[in-house]
C-alpha cells in the first residue's frame, strides 16, 4: 500500500469500499512526489478514462472518485503549505493539468 493510499484509507474509514478502491486503483505509484500532487494525478488519470465517452451509468463511480481524489488533494496541499494552494490549483486546475486534459493536449 502507497503512502497515498493509507492516507486516504485513513481519512475515509467510512467511505463505500468500491470508491476507496477506485480512488486508491488510480493513484500512480509513488516515486517520492507530494502527495498532494500524487491524489491530483490519479484525479487527472480517472477523468482522462471517461474522456469521449457515452456518459452513462458506467461512468458514475469512476467520476466520483476522480471528483474525490481532486478534493483531497486540495486538502492534502492546504495541510502542506497553504500558501502555495494557489500554485497548486494553477498548476492542476483549469489553467493547468486539467486544462491541458480538456483541450485533448495532456
Amino acid at each position: 500500500m502507497t503512502d497515498a493510499e493509507r492516507w486516504l484509507r485513513e481519512r475515509l474509514p467510512d467511505a463505500p469500499a468500491d470508491l476507496l478502491d477506485a480512488m486508491a486503483a488510480a493513484l500512480p505509484p509513488e516515486g517520492g512526489g507530494a502527495l498532494a500532487d500524487t491524489l491530483a494525478a490519479g484525479s487527472l488519470r480517472l477523468y482522462a478514462g471517461l474522456g469521449g465517452g457515452a456518459g452513462g451509468r458506467e461512468a458514475a463511480l469512476p467520476l466520483l472518485a476522480a471528483d474525490a481524489l481532486l478534493t483531497h488533494a486540495l486538502e492534502a496541499q492546504s495541510e502542506a503549505d497553504l500558501d502555495g494552494l494557489g500554485d497548486f490549483v494553477h498548476r492542476w486546475g483549469v489553467a493547468g493539468r486539467l486544462g491541458d486534459l480538456a483541450s485533448g493536449t495532456f
